[in-house]
């Protein structure tokens, strides 16, 4: 039977290995060690792990998850929207102690994609919706928890020999949506490299990554477009994201392949 050690399993599921560590804790995996304590995975561990991730994407709390692997079928509230009453809490007290260690707790427990989409952004959007004095302090504190949580999840990545990516905005309505992006990519295993100025015209030959995600909230102009179309016509494995709603079929029209080659399919809707 294949096994596969913890970083290799963790790039497979799409997921930080400090959150299989953590979820080994909860008593949700139990992964065979080494007397070196060395954790290799099994194929049953990775079907138990994508399991636990459903789980968690439907918001089932993670304290209540093994019961559920067991067949508990019992009601519980919506785990993201209590970890949302959580944070909102602390802020209204202005913790940012006890706020700060919410964010980390939970990017320990969590896929990064999850907490962002499923608590983050939610919460930051509420906070922004008010333009009352309190509520835009509370949105700033949150951000400095995020980018502060962030920041070590980028650190820690890089001790490792993972792929490299750079993470780019060319156009960006909210500058702390970079970050968001940042942890999300960095929670599946990349080593992300982050410039969170707008560039309008990046020059990505300087950067040597094996891959290139660059961010806009608006249609690229003109010249954007062909220097986005230089870059696949030169091999770039470049991928674009953020709130963009259109491109010319030009930008996304499929073109003949190389093994180095990864082009734009789709666009990735980030936020609302």
């Amino acid at each position: 039977m294949a096994t596969y050690d913890i970083d290799t399993t963790a790039q497979l599921c799409g997921i930080h290995p400090i959150t299989l560590r953590t979820w080994q804790r909860h008593g949700l995996l139990k992964p065979h060690r080494t007397p070196q304590g060395q954790r290799f995975y099994s194929d049953d561990d990775l079907s138990c792990i994508h399991i636990i991730l459903d789980w968690v994407n439907r918001g089932v709390p993670l304290a209540q998850i093994r019961s559920r692997m067991q067949g508990d079928t019992t009601a519980c509230p919506n785990g993201w929207r209590e970890i949302q009453a959580d944070m909102l809490t602390l802020l209204d007290g202005f913790d940012a102690n006890k706020l700060r260690r919410v964010v980390w707790r939970c990017g320990r427990e969590y896929p990064s994609a999850n907490l962002v989409n499923n608590v983050l952004r939610p919460l930051r959007r509420f906070l922004a919706s008010s333009k009352h004095p309190l509520m835009k302090q509370q949105l700033g504190l949150l951000d400095s928890a995020i980018i502060e949580y962030t920041a070590f999840v980028l650190t820690t990545s890089r001790k490792k020999g993972l792929a490299r990516v750079l993470l780019l905005p060319m156009h960006i309505r909210d500058p702390l949506e970079i970050w968001l992006e940042a942890m999300s990519l960095a929670g599946e295993g990349l080593q992300v490299e982050v410039i969170s100025a707008a560039i309008a015209e990046p020059d990505l030959s300087r950067f040597k990554m094996e891959h290139y995600v660059i961010w806009s909230d608006k249609p690229l102009s003109e010249r954007q477009q062909a220097l986005f179309q230089g870059w696949e016509a030169e091999g770039l494995p470049v991928m674009l994201v953020g709130k963009v709603t259109q491109l010319p079929a030009t930008v996304v029209k499929p073109r003949p392949t190389t093994p180095d080659t990864v082009l734009i399919e789709k666009l990735i809707y980030n936020g609302v």
